[in-house]
């Protein structure tokens, strides 16, 4: 008897799931990117395993065989250290339990970079093994994810709090307040450790930068108004928040062409990188 009701409880959870994804627009052949906190589904008795399996089959009967799902799967941890990166085994670091579900994955494809790796899994998922030693702009997954016209769900969060795209843009655009900086950093090829030369862009030190303190909603606020932030909630509570990632690109790329410090609190008054 108890078995029979697990499985009507997994079933449930999974056409319910499956709607909610299916109410933020997800279609069959969509590529998607997924991040966040699925914390309200443990109001769901069912074991977190469980869980996490019938969430990502839920979007895999929105996205269908012909879509991808891709997630973080950064290690910034690593950063400043000389722990070897192994992109087959070195864990996801807080980017969540449903990341790190897709990292593992034994199909999954995981971008070699020791900081900021992202994985997939999934008909575009092989973009991943074709990028650059940089983070992020030209050549870097975030480029791919605007090329493949990806769908960006945050699950339990709200959406102006993850968003790592904005690095991109602030790379693409030459923020002059953040700088590209070479890391060499130890990874594993073939069993064997390497050190190797990585890039990412980084703030720059001995000034008074300072990010807005009301993060990106500046960006999410212009999208709202013109309907381009779609959302679902949940019978545990749990919302999922969807966007386009080109539509963020084009509203954050106005307001930098407008004012290049946009996403800060200030224009900063120490500018290391002014003469």
């Amino acid at each position: 008897m108890s078995k029979i009701n697990n499985e009507d409880l997994f079933k449930k959870l999974e056409i319910d799931l499956t709607k909610c994804i299916s109410d933020l627009d997800i279609k069959p052949g969509d590529n998607i990117y997924v991040t966040g906190n699925i914390g309200l589904l443990g109001k769901v008795k069912i074991k977190k395993k469980s869980k996490l399996e019938i969430l990502f089959k839920s979007f895999q009967n929105n996205i269908g065989d012909t879509g991808t799902i891709f997630s973080p799967a950064a290690s910034m941890n690593l950063c400043n250290t000389a722990i070897p990166f192994d992109v087959k085994n070195t864990p996801s670091h807080k980017m969540g339990v449903f990341a790190e579900f897709i990292r593992t994955l034994p199909n999954s494809i995981r971008s070699f970079h020791p900081f900021w790796s992202i994985v997939g899994v999934g008909t575009e998922a092989n973009r991943l093994k074709k990028v650059s030693r940089h983070a992020y702009g030209t050549g870097s997954p975030w480029s791919h994810f605007l090329d493949l016209d990806v769908t960006q769900i945050n699950i339990g969060m709200n959406p102006s709090n993850a968003v790592t795209l904005i690095h991109h843009i602030e790379t693409i655009v030459g923020a002059p307040y953040r700088y590209t900086k070479e890391f060499l950093h130890p990874v594993v090829h073939n069993g064997k450790v390497n050190i190797e030369p990585f890039y990412q862009s980084v703030f720059y030190q001995n000034s008074d930068i300072r990010k807005k303190v009301l993060l990106n909603q500046h960006y999410f606020k212009k999208l709202d108004s013109q309907l381009l932030v779609n959302k679902s909630i949940h019978s545990s509570g749990l919302e999922f928040t969807s966007f386009k990632m080109k539509d963020f690109y084009k509203v954050a790329l106005e307001y930098f062409v407008d004012d290049i410090y946009n996403y800060l609190e200030h224009v900063p008054s120490i500018k290391p990188y002014s003469s």
